[in-house]
């Protein structure tokens, strides 16, 4: 599909009114330590010649559940991060509709709070933690290894930073004004792209939730019902009311089609489309209507989901 037909375009100036970057750092105390003694016991055991040929790091925390936890919540926040962004550089910033900035805000902000308050229970802990490693890890343990509580709690950080979207204009170079505007066109070329590839974005994720809705709908010839989660429902919902604020190329298409599934979906629930042949069937062929009504151009993928 073409995600950023001639209708919808608009100058990238239009774009940077209409959107921001914003970054999320999240920095964590990972617990483990390369071992060079181990290393090297373990190389000369396997008759290596080189030191370097195995690396070996070890655990500090052997089996420490608040640690656990912070990790397992960073990668939480992180796909939050994702879900109400756009994709922007391939590392590093992302695209945010200023329309979504308060939601983005309170969201990341509660994250964050969740974030210190796990930190703390680890930090609270951690003279403890320290004291039942030595148990742990046994001969392997070393008490020079651990820092101090205070510059372990350094190691953690959650912020977020927001700067705005750049432009042509903001291209200035001393050079000669045939240079500067070859400089400025080829960089105004690169952002283009990069709008395109978040408005592709929106259309992905967008096929992505209905192409699933009609898999997962599908009565198979032997009259079974294929089961799903009830987020694959309500994922959807929130997807189309996310879409809305995300739409800074103003695409008109991806608009009506967020609208579409919308409107088939608007006081369905799961429980009705698992128990209600008549209702599963029309939705089923509403969510299939939507799908050829667009000339997606999108690789789909493996479905992947089962249970209730």
């Amino acid at each position: 599909m073409n995600y950023y037909t001639t209708e919808t375009q608009k100058p990238i100036a239009g774009v940077a009114r209409s959107a921001m970057m914003v970054d999320l750092n999240i920095a964590v105390y990972s617990g483990r330590k390369q071992d060079k003694s181990t290393q090297a016991e373990v190389t000369n055991a396997k008759g290596s010649g080189s030191k370097k040929a195995a690396s070996v790091y070890k655990n500090l925390f052997a089996e420490c559940k608040e640690l656990d936890a912070i990790t397992k919540f960073q990668a939480r926040a992180r796909a939050e991060h994702y879900k109400l962004t756009l994709p922007w550089n391939d590392q590093g910033a992302r695209l945010l509709p200023t329309a979504a900035l308060m939601d983005y805000q309170q969201t990341m902000g509660r994250y964050k709070q969740e974030f210190e308050r796990l930190v703390d229970a680890f930090l609270d802990k951690y003279d403890t933690l320290v004291a039942g490693a030595a148990f742990q890890l046994g001969t392997l343990f070393d008490r020079n290894e651990y820092p101090s509580r205070g510059k372990v709690a350094q190691r953690f950080r959650m912020e977020t930073s927001f700067t705005p979207l750049p432009t042509g204009g903001d291209f200035r170079l001393d050079v000669e004004s045939e240079v500067q505007r070859q400089l400025i066109a080829d960089y105004e070329e690169k952002l283009d792209a990069k709008i395109k590839a978040a408005n592709q974005d929106s259309w992905t994720r967008l096929y992505n939730a209905i192409s699933k809705l009609s898999d997962r709908l599908t009565v198979d010839e032997d009259g079974k019902k294929r089961t799903f989660h009830d987020t694959t429902v309500t994922n959807a919902v929130e997807l189309c009311e996310l879409l809305h604020v995300m739409n800074i190329t103003g695409d008109s298409a991806l608009t009506k089609a967020a609208r579409k599934l919308e409107e088939v979906l608007s006081g369905v629930t799961p429980k009705e489309l698992r128990e209600e042949d008549s209702t599963r069937a029309i939705t089923k062929q509403k969510v299939d209507e939507i799908l050829g009504a667009f000339d997606w151009g999108v690789d789909d993928g493996e479905s992947e989901e089962s249970g209730n």
